[in-house]
């Protein structure tokens, strides 16, 4: 069965490789270049994560030999995979959860650095030499993600040379969109940000819809709760999103990119050329089909 973690409890632990109901990824045996033992990719699913994608294009043995030390967890909204200052046990893939970066300040503020979810993973520091994490990491769409422990990802990056040149693109793509952010947060209206945020958010999720609180969104744009409640009104009245109870759903997503400031955009085309195209969600895929016909 798959490990299902709930909110506001630290992902790590007993749980997942060390619990022996943990549902692990691949079967017995590893991938060598002399192709000994080798794993068949039917094996395995398709994959759900654009870092893995990029890296099965690149070699699927590559990516088989990752997928031995992977396995799949479930996590709730909220659920804490990584504290500030803390060892970083695990390192994650999502596929259809979303991940949160979140800055912590002395003074009891904080912020929301970035979202992580199936364009890349969560841990990126492991490969950086990195032993803790100098954020919090909570989930904010609750799905499925791929993990592995920290120490064993060290030791595979060295001697999986593809899966290194995919580490190379992302983490150039994830210092260009800090950048980006920072020149966003200075320059653009709320509103634009707003519009940019949801539109990440709606990239990430396999569903039309996606919970999304006044306070998560004041935490992402760094703004009061009041703000977000001004723009979320005004991205409803434009007919651009639906908001209730927490739940947001785009209706209108050409008009939202047009909301949105050139930051989106921006970033999108940096990770296709970074790192490679998004994996297509099924459901919004056909959408899109749908709506061209």
């Amino acid at each position: 069965m798959l490990v299902c973690l709930l909110g506001d409890t630290l992902a790590e632990g007993t749980a997942g490789r060390d619990n022996p109901n943990a549902l692990m990824l691949a079967p017995k045996g590893t991938w060598s270049a002399a192709g000994e033992d080798r794993i068949q990719m039917a094996d395995f699913p398709p994959t759900r994560n654009r870092l893995l994608a990029a890296l099965r294009a690149a070699d699927p043995a590559a990516e088989a030999q990752l997928h031995v030390g992977l396995e799949s967890v479930d996590l709730e909204l909220r659920a804490n995979v990584m504290g500030p200052d803390r060892p970083i046990g695990h390192v994650y893939f999502p596929e259809t959860g979303v991940l949160s970066q979140i800055q912590q300040m002395r003074n009891g503020s904080a912020v929301e650095v970035s979202l992580v979810g199936s364009d890349g993973m969560s841990g990126l520091a492991v490969y950086l030499g990195g032993v803790t994490f100098p954020m919090e990491v909570t989930c904010s769409a609750p799905g499925t993600f791929l993990r592995m422990r920290s120490a064993d990802f060290l030791a595979e990056v060295p001697r999986n040379p593809p899966l290194l040149k995919v580490l190379h693109g992302y983490t150039q793509a994830v210092l260009e969109v800090r950048a980006q952010a920072i020149g966003c947060d200075r320059f653009h209206a709320v509103e634009a940000r707003a519009a940019r945020w949801l539109l990440e958010m709606d990239d990430r999720v396999p569903e039309d819809e996606f919970t999304m609180t006044h306070e998560s969104l004041a935490l992402m744009l760094g703004v009061r709760r009041q703000t977000v409640s001004a723009v979320a009104s005004h991205l409803c009245q434009q007919g651009l999103i639906v908001y209730r109870r927490g739940i947001i759903e785009i209706v209108d997503r050409v008009g939202l990119e047009g909301a949105s400031c050139e930051c989106y955009g921006f970033i999108r085309d940096e990770f296709a050329r970074l790192v490679g195209p998004p994996v297509p969600r099924a459901r919004k895929a056909q959408a899109a089909v749908l709506t061209t016909r």
